[in-house]
């Protein structure tokens, strides 16, 4: 009992220390989720009423327009994104509420599907939450552009904010100091700042995942893959293994992406 209280407790000072890590924000290429050619016509079909199906028609095109990737008018083939099994589910107000005789929405549900040749090519389950004035008003404004974002994300090639999280080194600060250089942009900086934790310490494996983030900040895959393999080396983590199998995976979506924008998607 006490070996698995001991485990238990370790494992939650190792989640703790994990959390405090300082993070490095980087970007990379979301290809699309289907293989749908640039300028494909894109007509969307709202199964739905009220006002709920004009802010979701308004909402789909204005975000289609924006992204400029597929077409809304064209005289080629017509692919369709329906809207359906849409639902509103509705929350009763409290007991003391002076409009307690009517229920208020508290969130749209639907599926989203893309149908190209007769055939679903692309499925969405999307939920969102409805906010409300002080008369219950739900903003159905609101809520549509933040569904046709979240669908139209996953269908249009683009440019995603994620991060990696670096480890604070006891008696090495130069390591955080670089991480937080380059979490602040300051990417030469934060090169600097890891060579010198490395010149501190040559075995320092969080220097060197450092050197990986930042070279993969820069496209430069093959050095980055070095730096995260020395890492690894260095000190065998599922994190610098991780990153290293990151660094494929982020090759092969930013091929894919280039592609598609380019109009060479298959």
């Amino acid at each position: 009992m006490y070996s698995l209280v001991r485990k238990t407790l370790l494992a939650a000072v190792a989640w703790v220390l994990s959390s405090c890590a300082t993070q490095v924000y980087l970007s990379k290429w979301e290809p699309s989720q289907v293989d749908l050619p640039r300028g494909t016509v894109l007509h969307v079909d709202v199964e739905a009423r009220g006002p709920l199906r004009h802010e979701l028609q308004r909402a789909f095109a204005q975000q289609i327009a924006a992204d400029g990737y597929y077409s809304l008018h064209g005289n080629g083939p017509c692919t369709h994104l329906r809207l359906h099994h849409v639902h509103v589910n509705m929350v009763e107000p409290a007991r003391d509420d002076k409009h307690r005789r009517r229920a208020y929405p508290n969130r749209v549900e639907l599926r989203a599907d893309v149908i190209s040749n007769y055939q679903r090519i692309y499925r969405r389950e999307v939920s969102e939450y409805v906010s409300c004035d002080y008369e219950y008003r739900p903003d159905w404004e609101e809520v549509a552009e933040d569904i046709a974002a979240e669908v139209m994300s996953e269908l249009t090639p683009h440019l995603r904010r994620y991060s990696l999280g670096v480890d604070a080194v006891e008696g090495n600060p130069a390591v955080e100091q670089a991480a937080l250089a380059c979490a602040a942009g300051n990417w030469e900086q934060g090169r600097a700042l890891a060579q010198a934790a490395l010149q501190q310490n040559p075995a320092e494996a969080e220097a060197c995942y450092v050197l990986g983030i930042i070279e993969r900040n820069a496209r430069n895959y093959s050095a980055s893959d070095s730096w995260f393999r020395k890492a690894h080396s260095l000190k065998p983590d599922s994190k610098y293994a991780s990153a290293l199998r990151g660094n494929a995976q982020l090759q092969q979506d930013e091929r894919r992406a280039h592609a598609q924008l380019n109009g060479n998607a298959g």
